[in-house]
């Protein structure tokens, strides 16, 4: 591909072959000769480059090694550096004279040291490495796409750009959680148990001493007691209390309200923070763990346990889930071309180039009879032909009459010149409603040349043409996904999930409904609920990080479950998710209220009295400061009405799951990870026996 430069080159070089070849060839034939000389190099380095790039790019393989701590691994942990090596390695036996390279790194990560582009040459046989430090504040996923190739001649006049797909994708697991302090106390809770229950005490290895007996032959040494037994002249052994470990299940929500944000700063992302915490915590106490996640659709479930691959699971899935992201329900079709367009340009530029990848003038055209009104064009010209088969016009009787009125038109013109004009005009005459019928037809159809209607619909068909070409469709595909909206946008917002692109997505319809309020989540909560209590063994502790504030009324079968868990001695703990722009319900300062928004600046009321007079231009200013001071208030007021809606929801939940014996808590209120161990130390001391 020739660039700015090569252009020019080009255009000079062919104005002075042209002057010297046809304007001064007799005073002298060096301009043409030099000239010539410069077109015949530059078609020859066009010819190496091109030689060059399709000998040596379309080769080139990359090798990508991710290392932590300072070895490879599969995965990384969220909050510690990890380095990325890319090699480019150029395997023909053609130079590559001068080379941008770029790794495209992955989103959601912040660069600490290196950098992702290099400028290079890269000789045959030879191995290029790129060499950067990433870092990744939050778990996920994180996908590299490939490496971006430009290459171009040493003197600028050609370019070519290539993208070498090599999609790789690494998990992001939360990370890792200092034990200081998040282990139980080593004095049990000197509480007694509520009533109908009792401690269950059995023997074993523990730390506390449970009893004294006899010795029995087999018993360790260490195990007696050398004070007891010189006391009862016989030997005595020590037995110590039953270490019992106690279960936690985590109920993590992942339904699409909890996966709005940006990248690493959702709700869902907050919760799989504070279960991996949890799950980490109590393996330290060597308690079993589970974690069911759910949404409206379903639930999974992940059987309790405490050794280092169940948590490894544990925190692979919690990485697995912080990577969902919400659907596009509700985004324009222009605002997803826009969106998927530019990244498909990058990574597809071979699949997207106009020579391969481009639409037919025939598609842009406008069709009239597509339009309610079109058929009224048909209408028009079949009822003037009509007319003028019938009507028979004298103008075209006889060629008498046409010479008979020809001579009255300018005298001095010949007989025929004035024989067709009379011929021009009565031809118009007869068929003026058909011929500007036609021309409006034309011009209809000549609009979708030009202007957004061309460039959104080429978009459209050349994503169409790429998505077509990687599920392995028929050509039939491409007439769908141009023709329909709702299938262009599902295909659309599955291309960005792949590639881990966000999307703007609105919040609220065009009746000022909430879009994510997820309802069916609450049956599917209390049945994973119902089915981790049939399966229990012991008390065991049930956290639900969800964010149930937003269900109001349908908070049912959630109240249910819990009084059937708490029927059954198991405790219950609600950890909600807490917006960061929504201030705490307990902060006096941060809870604002809707009726502070209800002043009389914020209505937009005026004082009483004589208005001062202004300038021209000082009503204006004073009309647009009026205007936006109306705006803001408007927005505090709509702010203020929804915190205050959010937290009356808040504690309504707090209020109702209470009754039902559970505990509600907000994920930035205290420390949730000491309370949940602080709540197993509790159950630990208060087994029943079933």
């Amino acid at each position: 591909m020739l660039t700015s430069r090569g252009m020019w080159f080009l255009i000079v070089v062919s104005l002075v072959l042209t002057v010297g070849a046809f304007l001064i060839p007799y005073y002298s034939v060096v301009p043409a000769l030099v000239s010539l000389t410069l077109l015949i190099w530059f078609v020859i380095e066009w010819t190496l480059f091109h030689v060059r790039s399709n000998a040596a790019v379309s080769r080139l393989n990359v090798t990508r090694h991710v290392l932590q701590g300072g070895r490879e691994v599969p995965m990384v942990w969220a909050g510690l550096a990890f380095e990325v090596r890319v090699a480019i390695e150029n395997p023909s036996l053609v130079d590559i004279p001068f080379a941008v390279l770029e790794d495209r790194a992955a989103v959601a990560t912040e660069r600490t040291a290196g950098t992702a582009k290099r400028f290079a040459t890269i000789p045959a046989g030879s191995t290029i490495e790129i060499v950067y430090t990433l870092k990744a504040p939050s778990p996920g996923l994180l996908r590299f796409e490939g490496v971006g190739v430009r290459v171009a001649d040493l003197h600028g006049f050609f370019y070519r750009r290539v993208f070498i797909r090599d999609a790789v994708e690494f998990l992001v697991l939360p990370p890792l959680v200092d034990d200081e302090g998040k282990q139980r106390a080593t004095k049990r809770f000197n509480t007694l148990p509520p009533p109908g229950i009792h401690r269950l005490r059995r023997a074993g290895s523990g730390s506390e001493l449970l009893d004294l007996r006899d010795y029995r032959p087999g018993d360790p040494p260490k195990m007696i007691a050398w004070k007891a037994s010189a006391r009862r002249d016989r030997l005595i052994t020590k037995e110590f209390e039953n270490d019992v470990p106690v279960r936690a299940m985590l109920f993590l929500d992942t339904s699409e309200g909890v996966r709005l944000g940006p990248p690493g700063n959702t709700l869902l992302t907050r919760m799989a923070g504070v279960a991996a915490a949890v799950a980490q915590a109590s393996a330290g106490n060597r308690d079993l763990v589970g974690l069911t996640t759910f949404d409206e659709s379903g639930s999974k479930a992940t059987s309790p346990a405490r050794t280092k691959i169940h948590m490894i699971n544990v925190l692979r899935k919690l990485a697995e889930v912080s990577a969902l992201q919400p659907g596009v329900t509700g985004v324009p079709m222009e605002q997803l071309t826009r969106r998927a367009y530019p990244l498909a340009q990058d990574l597809y530029p071979d699949l997207m180039a106009k020579r391969v990848n481009s639409m037919p003038l025939s598609r842009l055209w406008i069709p009239l009879l597509d339009r309610k009104w079109g058929f009224l064009a048909l209408l028009v010209i079949a009822v003037n032909l009509l007319l003028v088969y019938y009507s028979r016009d004298w103008r075209l009787d006889s060629f008498d009459s046409a010479g008979y009125r020809t001579r009255r038109l300018v005298p001095g013109w010949p007989f025929f010149p004035k024989l067709l004009m009379f011929g021009l005009f009565s031809l118009w005459a007869l068929f003026w409603p058909s011929t500007l019928t036609l021309i409006f037809w034309f011009f209809h159809g000549w609009r979708g040349w030009f202007g957004d209607r061309k460039t959104e619909l080429t978009r459209r068909k050349q994503l169409a043409s790429l998505f077509t070409l990687q599920d392995g469709t028929g050509s039939g595909a491409i007439e769908r996904y141009v023709a329909d909206d709702e299938v262009f946008a599902s295909r659309i917002a599955r291309f960005l999930q792949l590639h881990l692109l966000r999307c703007p997505v609105p919040l609220y319809d065009d009746h000022g409904r909430y879009r994510f309020r997820c309802l069916g989540k609450a049956p599917v909560l209390a049945d994973a609920i119902i089915r981790a209590v049939s399966r229990a063994r012991d008390n065991e502790l049930y956290v639900i990080l969800a964010d149930l504030a937003e269900l109001g009324e349908e908070l049912g079968p959630v109240i249910k479950a819990c009084r059937v868990a708490r029927a059954r001695h198991h405790h219950i703990l609600v950890i909600v998710p807490w917006p960061a722009d929504v201030p705490s319900p307990d902060d006096p300062e941060g809870a604002t209220t809707a009726s502070s928004a209800t002043d009389d600046d914020s209505l937009g009321l005026k004082p009483w009295g004589p208005k001062p007079t202004k300038t021209p231009l000082a009503k204006d200013k004073k009309a647009r400061d009026a205007a936006e001071a109306k705006r803001n208030s408007l927005v505090k007021f709509v702010r203020d009405r929804l915190t205050k809606q959010y937290h009356e929801s808040f504690k309504t939940l707090r209020r109702e799951l209470g009754k039902s014996g559970a505990t509600v808590m907000r994920v930035n209120d205290g420390d949730p990870v000491q309370l949940v161990l602080d709540r197993l130390d509790r159950l630990r001391g208060l087994r029943s026996r079933r």
